[in-house]
């Protein structure tokens, strides 16, 4: 018979072996300090050695620790792969994404086919409505959400930073350009937003220009709109960063006067305790994450 002490023991032990702080491993594996001490010495007296050296930096282990610690962590690594190969091969379940509308449809959509190509067996439903979720006690899987701090969920990964820059169409500035500076933009028409409506004195104020702008000619309550109006030629609008750049990769839409200004916002992918390591979750935030590196290495 096999003499295999508790599990949560093992895990335990490896944890604080690994990072030498029981507040660290307790961390880690979400749950307390004095859970960690417990099963430490659990497994001590189940060994019949002691595994640790306690001092005021921390913890190290013995002889007989750290010659344990290395036959563990195969042990585990073998377990982990094993399990991961299970998952992969039985996790056929749709990922429920969640996502504002605008972005689905002028970033996420014109970046699927990418993921279907490279993910053929990953299968998305996509959720717009409500506007904002709460992923706990939900079915959906992740979010990608706009922020202006990170989120409070553990879980919550950087994809880009918001950046604010005007386009308008290529006919456009056929009629009405060269637009050679700020000064000389803003003279221009102007679409404004509902929601934000500052950004164009936002823009000017980052490069020194100070002005107020007259009526819009046409006012929208979403960057779709905004960026729609501007490719019929109806004047400029702002371009939020990543709305507008599939159609500036088509050369629907370009920038006169191409003055980037962070604006303080990012988008994240926010996953849960109960989601992150679902085989589906990591395909698709494996996928995602090396689309805004290529996307962010491009535009830096």
């Amino acid at each position: 018979m096999r003499k295999i002490p508790p599990f949560a023991a093992l895990r335990a032990f490896e944890a604080t072996a690994r990072l030498e702080k029981q507040s660290q491993a307790a961390e880690e594996l979400r749950i307390s300090t004095s859970a960690i001490s417990h099963q430490i010495r659990a497994l001590e007296a189940f060994l019949g050695v002691p595994l640790f050296e306690r001092n005021p930096s921390g913890l190290i282990p013995t002889p007989e620790g750290h010659a344990y610690y290395e036959h563990i962590c195969g042990a585990l690594d073998t377990i982990s792969t094993a399990t991961t190969e299970q998952m992969d091969a039985v996790d056929d379940t749709p990922l429920k994404l969640h996502m504002y509308q605008s972005l689905v449809n002028l970033w996420l959509i014109p970046n699927l086919r990418n993921l279907t190509e490279g993910l053929p067996d990953l299968r998305v439903a996509i959720v717009t409505q409500p506007e904002t979720i709460n992923l706990s006690g939900s079915d959906v899987d992740a979010a990608i959400v706009y922020a202006r701090e990170k989120p409070s969920s553990s879980f919550a990964e950087k994809l880009f930073d918001e950046v604010i820059v005007p386009v308008c169409s290529p006919e456009y500035l056929n009629r009405n350009g060269p637009i050679d500076s700020v000064e000389d933009l803003v003279k221009h028409p102007l679409i404004g937003s509902e929601h934000y409506s500052n950004e164009w004195q936002e823009w000017a104020s980052d490069s020194g220009v100070t002005f107020q702008p007259g009526p819009s000619i046409l006012t929208v309550d979403n960057r779709s709109n905004a960026l729609q109006a501007a490719r019929e030629g109806l004047g400029l609008a702002m371009d939020r960063r990543p709305f507008g750049d599939w159609q500036k990769s088509r050369g629907t839409l370009l920038e006169p006067a191409p003055r980037h200004v962070a604006t303080g916002g990012a988008y994240y992918l926010v996953t849960t305790d109960r989601t992150h390591t679902l085989q589906r979750v990591r395909k698709f935030r494996r996928w995602l994450i090396a689309l805004c590196a290529k996307f962010n290495n491009t535009h830096a």
